[in-house]
């Protein structure tokens, strides 16, 4: 077993980011190698090498790499993983790198907003995302978000309907919202 699944496995039963983050601050090898577990098919390590990354780069967006960058997004299209779906679009909306041309990715977060079986922290990141790295350089996607979250707003889950609501008073005087 290699340094990088030895650290994940004793992470997963201490799960302590206080002692995790500052010393993937100080290693720069170690770090490389755990965030690559994350392409990795094997139970626990890209479910936790993400979920690593989500608290790592919410401190240090500054020491994501672009092959990390482009590894996440890799991962996140092609993944059916929930626990990597919802790791990866929350450690993503961190990036210093601009996603704002794949519209790839852009379908795949519409998507998930989309999709009444995706959890609710999914859909959140997802919007995170968009919000982040899409709306800004695309302000025309308030029509189809608006759209998307009238139908939320009818969702089971109160969390849900919570979520739908935040969305209209955050963003009932934007430009496109009424349009």
């Amino acid at each position: 077993m290699n340094q990088a699944k030895t650290v994940l496995i004793d992470f997963k039963s201490s799960r302590n980011f206080k002692e995790i983050v500052p010393l993937l601050v100080k290693d720069e090898a170690l770090r490389a190698a755990i965030f690559k577990e994350i392409a990795c098919e094997e139970y626990p390590y890209p479910e936790y090498a993400s979920w690593i990354a989500v608290h790592f780069f919410e401190k240090h967006s500054e020491l994501m790499t672009k092959s990390q960058f482009d590894l996440m997004v890799s991962v996140l299209l092609r993944t059916k993983n929930h626990s990597l779906q919802r790791n990866l679009s929350n450690a993503l909306v961190y990036s210093p790198f601009d996603c704002s041309e794949n519209g790839e990715l852009l379908d795949l977060l519409i998507d998930f907003l989309h999709q009444s079986e995706a959890l609710p922290a999914l859909k959140y990141h997802a919007l995170r995302m968009i919000e982040k790295h899409f709306l800004p350089a695309y302000p025309e996607l308030m029509r189809e978000l608006k759209t998307l979250f009238e139908v939320i707003s009818n969702h089971p889950k109160k969390s849900m309907q919570a979520m739908a609501r935040n969305f209209e008073k955050k963003y009932r005087k934007h430009p496109y919202y009424e349009q």
